[in-house]
């Protein structure tokens, strides 16, 4: 098992400031499953909009965060085995379930397994809790694509 600081997550991910949404990693095995986390702070951009009078963890960079998640643990399992310029982009977004709001101060804890890999798609199982309390769970489908 392998766990990693932000800097590590950061050098693993092409997104940057203000889209990065895996604050550590906690454990990976390379090729089944990633445990990180996502500290939710007051101050994150995304709360000037959704909503200013009630902050809330948008829905959709809570899934950013697991495909996040995912990206990290295709980058360290060797079956992907990509080539220059070839990505492992989202393709679907499957039974995606937000069970509770997220709010500023809470702590999520995502828990991604890799369901199937193919050569050319790879799907993943996520689940997403606060304070052991699962948040939002559901799967992501991702495809082989040269950008």
């Amino acid at each position: 098992m392998t766990s990693m600081t932000f800097e590590e997550v950061r050098n693993c991910l092409k997104q940057r400031f203000p889209l990065i949404m895996v604050d550590r990693v906690l454990e990976l095995e390379s090729g089944k499953r990633i445990k990180a986390v996502k500290n939710v702070t007051g101050n994150e951009i995304q709360f000037l909009g959704h909503f200013p009078e009630r902050a809330v963890m948008p829905g959709t960079l809570i899934i950013e965060a697991i495909g996040q998640c995912a990206s990290i643990l295709f980058s360290l399992t060797t079956q992907t085995e990509l080539k220059a310029g070839e990505f492992l982009v989202l393709a679907a977004v499957n039974e995606m379930r937000f069970l509770t709001p997220v709010f500023p101060g809470q702590t999520m804890i995502l828990e991604i397994s890799i369901v199937k890999m193919l050569p050319d798609m790879a799907l993943v199982e996520g689940v997403v809790t606060v304070d052991a309390a699962v948040v939002t769970k559901g799967k992501l489908s991702f495809a082989r694509k040269v950008i």
